[in-house]
C-alpha cells in the first residue's frame, strides 16, 4: 500500500522538477538574449570594430534559432525529446563558453551560432516536454509558468548585463550561462523519461530542413535590413525573392517527403491554424509598438534611458504576474474566451497608445503599457496550450517550434511594417530625408513625430483586430 502511494508522489515530484527544469531553460535563453543587447557598445570598443559588424552577434542568433526551431522540434518528436533537449543544453553551454573566450568579432559571431543551435533545441523541446507529460487539466498553468520564466529572464537581462559589464567584464554575460546550463542538462537527463523508446530507423528530411532554414533566415534578414534600407533596395528585393523561392521549394519537398519536417495536415485543424495565425498577428503588432515606443519616450518626451527603461518594463512586470493565472484559467475555460479577451485588451491598449500626446503624463503613458501586458498574458499562455494540445503527441515538438517561428517571424514583420509606415508618415508631414535619418533631430519637430506615430499605431491596431477575429472563430478546445 505504501509503495502504491509512493509512486504517485514520486511522479508528482518528477513532474515538478521537469517543469522547473524547463523554466530554467527558458530563463537562461531569455536572459542571454537580452543581456547581450546592452553589451553592443562595449563589444564595438573592445574589438575595435563598427556597430554594423557587431550587430551580427545578435542577428546570427535570431537567424539560426528561427530557421532551426521547427526542425529541432521535429527531431525531438522522431528521436526522443529528452535526448534533443539535453543536447541543447550542452551545445548552449559550449557556445557560451566559447563566446566568453572569443578574441575577434568573427569568433564571437561563429560561437553565437553554436549557442543559437542549442537555444533552439531548448526552446522547441522544452514546451513540447511540458505539453506531452502534463495532463490537459494542468497544461495551461504549466505553460504560464514557462512564459513567466522567459519574461523574468527577458526582464533581468539588461540589468544583469549592465552590472556584469561594469564590474567584471562583458565575457561574464556568457560565463554565467555555464553553471545554470550544466545543472539544467544534468537534471533533464536524470528526471525525464525518453519520449521515444523504440529504436526503429527513421528517415530525416534533410532537404526540408535546409529549405526551411533558408526560407526563415532569408526572410528574417530581409525584415532586419528594412529599417535601414528602402523596400526598393536590391538587397531587400533580392533576399525577399530568394526567401519566396525557398518557401515554394520547401512546400514542394514537404508534400513528397516520407517524414516531413512540417506536416501540413496540422493546418487542417481549425483550432491549430487559428491559434497560430492569431499569434503571428499579435506578435507583429506588439513588436511594431515596442519598436516605436522608445523613440517616443526618449527622442520626443526627453526621458533619460534609465527612466524610459522603468516605464517600458511595466509591460513585462504584468506578464510575469498574470501569465500563470491565465494558464490556470485556460485549463478550466479553454482558450477561445481568454484569447479573444486578451487580444481585445491589446487593441484597447494600442488605441490609448495612439492617442498619446506631447503633454502626456507618466501614469498616462504607463497605463496602456500595463493594459497591453495584461492582454498579452491573458492571450499567450492559453494560446500556447491550445496549439500544443490540438496536435497528436508525436507532432507536439513540431507545433512547439511553430509557435516560436510564428512569434519571431511576426515580430520581424511588425518592425519592418512599422518602420515603413512611420517613415512614410514623417515624409508626408514634411520631414526631410536628413531629419528622418536622424532621430536626435525629432525633438525639434515634435508635432510631426507625434502625428506620424499616432497614424502608424492606428494602422497597426487595425491588423490587431485580425487576432481578435482568429481567436473568436477558433472553435472548441481539443485535448
Amino acid at each position: 500500500m505504501e509503495q502504491q502511494l509512493e509512486r504517485p508522489r514520486q511522479k508528482s515530484k518528477n513532474l515538478t522538477l521537469i517543469l522547473l527544469n524547463v523554466c530554467v531553460g527558458q530563463f537562461i535563453v531569455g536572459l542571454d538574449q537580452r543581456a547581450l543587447v546592452v553589451a553592443l557598445p562595449t563589444l564595438t570598443h573592445s574589438f575595435q570594430t563598427n556597430l554594423t559588424t557587431i550587430q551580427w552577434v545578435l542577428l546570427i542568433y535570431d537567424l539560426i534559432l528561427i530557421g532551426l526551431v521547427i526542425t529541432v522540434g521535429r527531431l525531438g518528436d522522431l528521436f526522443g525529446r529528452r535526448r534533443i533537449y539535453t543536447g541543447g543544453f550542452l551545445l548552449f553551454i559550449l557556445g557560451s563558453a566559447l563566446c566568453g573566450i572569443s578574441r575577434s568579432p568573427a569568433q564571437l559571431i561563429l560561437f553565437r551560432a553554436v549557442e543559437a543551435i542549442g537555444g533552439s533545441m531548448i526552446v522547441a523541446n522544452g514546451r513540447a516536454i511540458v505539453s506531452a507529460l502534463l495532463p490537459s487539466t494542468q497544461r495551461g498553468r504549466a505553460l504560464g509558468f514557462v512564459s513567466m520564466a522567459f519574461h523574468i529572464g527577458f526582464l533581468t537581462g539588461p540589468t544583469l548585463g549592465g552590472f556584469l559589464i561594469d564590474t567584471i567584464g562583458w565575457r561574464w554575460i556568457f560565463y554565467v550561462n555555464v553553471p545554470a546550463g550544466i545543472w539544467g542538462s544534468y537534471l533533464a537527463w536524470r528526471v525525464m523519461e525518453e519520449s521515444r523508446k523504440d529504436q526503429k530507423a527513421v528517415s530525416i528530411d534533410f532537404t526540408g530542413a535546409l529549405l526551411l532554414l533558408l526560407t526563415n533566415s532569408l526572410f528574417i534578414y530581409t525584415m532586419n535590413q528594412l529599417p535601414h534600407l528602402d523596400w526598393s533596395h536590391p538587397t531587400v528585393l533580392g533576399t525577399l525573392a530568394l526567401s519566396g523561392v525557398a518557401l515554394e521549394l520547401f512546400i514542394f519537398a514537404e508534400l513528397r517527403a516520407r517524414s516531413p519536417i512540417l506536416s501540413f495536415s496540422l493546418f487542417r485543424n481549425r483550432l491549430f491554424s487559428a491559434a497560430i495565425l492569431s499569434l503571428f498577428v499579435i506578435s507583429s503588432t506588439q513588436s511594431a509598438i515596442n519598436f516605436l515606443m522608445p523613440f517616443y519616450l526618449q527622442n520626443v518626451m526627453g526621458f533619460s534611458p534609465f527612466k524610459m527603461g522603468w516605464i517600458i518594463i511595466a509591460n513585462s512586470a504584468v506578464i510575469i504576474m498574470v501569465a500563470p493565472i491565465a494558464g490556470w484559467l485556460s485549463d478550466r475555460l479553454g482558450s477561445r474566451l481568454l484569447c479573444t479577451v486578451g487580444s481585445g485588451l491589446i487593441v484597447l491598449s494600442q488605441f490609448f497608445i495612439a492617442s498619446l500626446s506631447l503633454n502626456s503624463s507618466v501614469p498616462r503613458i504607463i497605463l496602456p503599457l500595463v493594459l497591453s501586458g495584461l492582454g498579452w498574458a491573458i492571450f499567450n499562455s492559453p494560446n500556447q496550450s491550445a496549439i500544443l494540445g490540438s496536435v497528436p503527441i508525436d507532432k507536439v515538438g513540431t507545433a512547439s517550434g511553430m509557435t516560436v517561428t510564428a512569434a519571431r517571424t511576426g515580430g520581424a514583420m511588425g518592425v519592418g511594417l512599422s518602420t515603413t509606415l512611420f517613415t512614410y508618415g514623417l515624409t508626408a508631414l514634411g520631414s526631410t530625408p536628413a531629419q528622418i535619418e536622424s532621430p536626435e533631430s525629432w525633438s525639434a519637430s515634435r508635432e510631426i513625430f507625434i502625428g506620424s506615430f499616432s497614424h502608424t499605431v492606428q494602422i497597426v491596431n487595425l491588423f490587431t483586430l485580425l487576432s481578435v477575429f482568429f481567436s473568436a472563430v477558433r472553435g472548441a478546445r481539443k485535448d
